[in-house]
């Protein structure tokens, strides 16, 4: 799908969260410190080619303290430098600053009682400087899909994982998530991690797995050495992961069901050419789930055919046999709400483009439409 590249450096693509104020959190500056009292320090974590998971573990294990003694509000890439604000439960600033990590740096901002959680962002301002395209096309509207990385970049797989553990066919969950793989894609893992998975389907032995699957995939020898203990408890398995993760697959079947509902609505809206269908109103969609509220109109019909196509249930995401994963469900806005695009440098053979976006919304997603003539993307098959 994508005909131009970015993130070639870290410095190609930078994301600045902007608080709840309004403020965006610049890279590379200092910040001032605000005397002030709390439990709990306030400070922005700046980071090159660090996950925001594996960056706060880095700095659990140099701080000697528990991982639930850092927050943060909202995750960012890898590739990529990034700045987010962060808190930490009873650490000094004297403490934060004798850390010294490569491609980390922490800049207290105050004390406050209360820590940061999820959420507690407007939004991201991004910076990407894109090579393989001549051209920007602006657009009337920018569909805000799920981008394709909440499904895997390497094995887009979690919103299958998510379709099952949702119809409680968790044996077949676990199998999925241990053996699929991806190998007619341009990019994907290794083709030792391929083996592995491919031998483990045909021969279905996990004890011998444990002796040939790579050390690096940690998540999937979890699983393994669940099972060569006890090889029928396929939630126990589950249980065996980061709740996160298992969090992330039902999300993930969660977007790809709102892509859908979104490639309907601008179809049928695009074919019969009726405007308040597509942005007039701002209109949401349904990340289906066991409270959410279907729309009414022509809105809800689709809504409501997706359903129908999936063969699933609003009270599906009712998991009873992991209840910790149901999902209450909400609405999201179909369309995105861009702000302060700007051409910042031509380069001959591409662009380097900013712009702000909302929380949960995708960058790339904004880059493959301004990017190609039409308005058609697909993150849904």
């Amino acid at each position: 799908m994508r005909n131009y590249s970015i993130k070639k450096e870290p410095e190609d693509f930078v994301v600045e969260e902007i608080t709840p104020s309004g403020r965006v959190l610049e890279a590379g500056t200092e910040e001032e410190f605000e005397e002030s009292s709390g439990e709990y320090l306030i400070f922005v974590l700046e980071k090159k080619k660090w996950t925001t998971t594996k960056a706060l573990k880095e700095l659990k294990k140099r701080l000697g303290v528990s991982r639930k003694r850092l927050s943060y509000a909202g995750t960012k890439d890898k590739q990529a430098i990034t700045t987010q604000k962060a808190s930490a439960w009873n650490i000094s600033k004297e403490q934060l600053g004798t850390l010294g990590v490569k491609d980390i740096t922490l800049k207290p901002l105050k004390k406050s009682d209360k820590k940061i959680t999820l959420g507690d962002l407007k939004g991201n301002r991004f910076t990407v400087k894109a090579t393989g395209v001549q051209e920007i096309f602006e657009k009337d509207f920018y569909p805000n899909y799920f981008g394709e990385q909440r499904f895997g970049n390497r094995r887009p797989l979690t919103h299958l994982v998510g379709k099952k553990i949702v119809r409680e066919r968790f044996e077949d969950a676990v199998w999925m998530y241990l053996t699929k793989t991806f190998e007619d894609r341009k990019k994907t893992e290794s083709q030792k991690a391929i083996d592995a998975r491919n031998q483990l389907a045909e021969e279905k032995d996990v004890e011998a797995a444990l002796d040939y699957f790579p050390k690096y995939l940690d998540l999937e020898r979890t699983l393994l050495g669940h099972l060569n203990q006890d090889e029928n408890d396929f939630v126990g398995a589950l249980r065996k992961l980061p709740r996160n993760l298992c969090l992330l697959f039902v999300h993930a079947y969660q977007s790809y069901l709102f892509n859908k509902v979104l490639r309907k609505r601008l179809k049928k809206g695009l074919e019969e050419k009726e405007g308040d269908i597509l942005k007039d109103d701002v209109p949401t969609g349904a990340l289906f789930g066991y409270e959410c509220e279907l729309a009414g109109g022509v809105q809800g019909e689709i809504e409501e055919s997706v359903l129908e196509e999936e063969w699933v249930d609003l009270n599906d995401f009712r998991i009873h046999g992991v209840p910790e994963l149901s999902s209450r469900g909400e609405r999201r806005k179909l369309f995105l709400e861009l702000s302060d695009l700007k051409v910042l440098e031509e380069l001959g053979n591409g662009f380097v483009v900013r712009f702000s976006l909302g929380k949960g919304c995708y960058a790339t997603v904004v880059l493959d439409l301004l990017f190609s003539e039409g308005s058609e993307l697909v993150y849904c098959e």
